[in-house]
This record gives structure tokens, C-alpha cells and sequence, in this order.
């Protein structure tokens, strides 16, 4: 990984941990994943979506299986919170 990406993962995982401990999160984050999306238009004006994930240091610290489960979990929990918005 190059220099410019590695220390830009650093400042993603400290600003991670600024907003966890702005939002009263205890403890250290030590599992995290970011779901971003990007939107462009091709020559002919079509819309190309990309998503993708950022994960600690570009990706080899957290197993596939361990990121399948906090995504899980959150989107279990963000459906609950959209069904009790319907209520």
C-alpha cells in the first residue's frame, strides 16, 4: 500500500474515533467498515453507481466473515428502526 493511501487510512480510522467517542460510543473501536457511494455519468449521459467498502488498512485486518456480520447486524438493526418508523 502507498504512502499517501496508508496515511489516509490513518486519518479514516482517527476520524472514525473522534465521532464514536462524540457519539458517547465506550471503549475502542476495533472493527469498522465504511459503505460509500459514488455517482458519474458516462459519455452518453447514463448514470454509473459504484459502491464499495473501506475497511481497516485498505482491507487485510478484518475477516470476510467478521464484516458480513457487523453489516448484518446493522442493517437487522436499520430495519427495525425503519419498521418502527412506520408504526
Amino acid at each position: 500500500m502507498s504512502d499517501a493511501k496508508q496515511a489516509a487510512y490513518r486519518k479514516l480510522e482517527a476520524a472514525i474515533e473522534e465521532v464514536c467517542e462524540l457519539e458517547g460510543y465506550e471503549g475502542v473501536p476495533i472493527e469498522w467498515v465504511v459503505v460509500a457511494a459514488s455517482q458519474q455519468f458516462d459519455d452518453d449521459g447514463d448514470g454509473i453507481t459504484q459502491v464499495g467498502t473501506l475497511l481497516p488498512n485498505g482491507g487485510g485486518a478484518v475477516p470476510h466473515h467478521r464484516v458480513m456480520g457487523l453489516l448484518d447486524y446493522v442493517q437487522t438493526r436499520m430495519r427495525a428502526e425503519a419498521a418502527r418508523d412506520d408504526d
